[in-house]
């Protein structure tokens, strides 16, 4: 459902949306149960030109240094420190981490030390560009743009990938 608005009235914090999407809310949902909904503002994902961009520098760059391609992208994400840090029990370790890459290529785990709690990792659980926001995104390409460049990979002109961050921003900010 789409919030159109917000009233505030007394203790009362309403929410406007369209009168078609308030009914779907209310026939699908009722009894509506406290606590079962989480409002949280909407924010920007990455592009799907600027993922296809990041996907077709990780290809050359894996061809021009006999890696995968899939390597390139994950060297990246760890580079880019997008992780949340965990103390997982050590017999877990492996159970865990597996689960956690089931979310795609980005996302896998890092044992980084031992926990100041006895029997206990630290793991670092990295967030796959899926998750990134226009901003992170935009960091990660620069990344693999500067690995491409390395290797002499033509990559795009500053200019042209910020004009791509930013239609794809503009398109975004309108919906």
């Amino acid at each position: 459902m789409k919030v159109t608005g917000i009233e505030i009235r007394g203790d009362d914090f309403i929410l406007h949306t369209s009168h078609a999407d308030a009914v779907r809310f209310a026939v699908k949902n009722d009894p509506f149960k406290e606590g079962e909904y989480e409002l949280k503002r909407v924010r920007k994902l990455r592009s799907l030109d600027a993922n296809a961009y990041l996907w077709v520098l990780c290809t050359e760059i894996a061809d021009a240094v006999g890696v995968s391609k899939e390597e390139v992208y994950r060297r990246n994400i760890r580079d880019g420190g997008e992780y949340t840090p965990l103390p997982i029990k050590e017999e877990a370790v492996e159970d865990f981490s597996r689960i956690w890459s089931a979310h795609g290529i980005g996302w896998f785990c890092d044992v980084v030390d031992n926990s100041k709690l006895p029997g206990y990792k630290l793991l670092f659980a990295y967030h796959g560009s899926s998750e990134y926001d226009s901003k992170q995104m935009y960091l990660l390409i620069e990344r693999v743009k500067q690995d491409a460049e390395a290797v002499g990979v033509e990559t795009l002109s500053p200019d042209k990938l910020t004009a791509m961050m930013n239609d794809w921003g503009e398109r975004n900010d309108k919906v």
